[in-house]
């Protein structure tokens, strides 16, 4: 099978060879392989840019995460929990409000009884 697959891969390769024209057997441009590496070598960064920017990504991928998982997480019991005890209050304090002014009229009545005739 493997003997068959290699025989198969040099026809194909055979093939190509027939279609495309070769290439001189020259190096097209003179010393760009030396041009290259000279360059990349120029464009070296030191290892503390190299580990300031790992460590920045890594902050910001972290920080990318922690948003994503607060804004997925459903509210905690604690936020349902103070949210009642807020409405609670709130309600108290309507509660509170009416009966203020209940009292309030209620002393407008007894100022004004005094005033008032009594009939049989």
């Amino acid at each position: 099978m493997k003997k068959q697959a290699h025989i198969d891969e040099q026809e194909m390769v055979a093939q190509a060879r027939a279609l495309i024209a070769p290439l001189a057997p020259r190096e097209p441009r003179a010393g760009f392989a030396a041009s290259v590496a000279m360059a990349a070598r120029d464009r070296q960064v030191s290892p503390f840019v190299q580990w300031l920017r790992w460590s920045l990504g890594g902050l910001v991928l972290a920080g990318a995460a922690a948003v994503a998982v607060i804004i997925a997480a459903p509210p905690s019991q604690r936020h349902r929990e103070e949210l009642m005890l807020a409405q609670r209050l709130e309600l108290f304090e309507d509660m509170t409000v009416m009966q203020n002014q209940e009292a309030l009229e209620d002393l407008d009545v007894v100022a004004v009884l005094h005033t008032l005739e009594a009939r049989p």
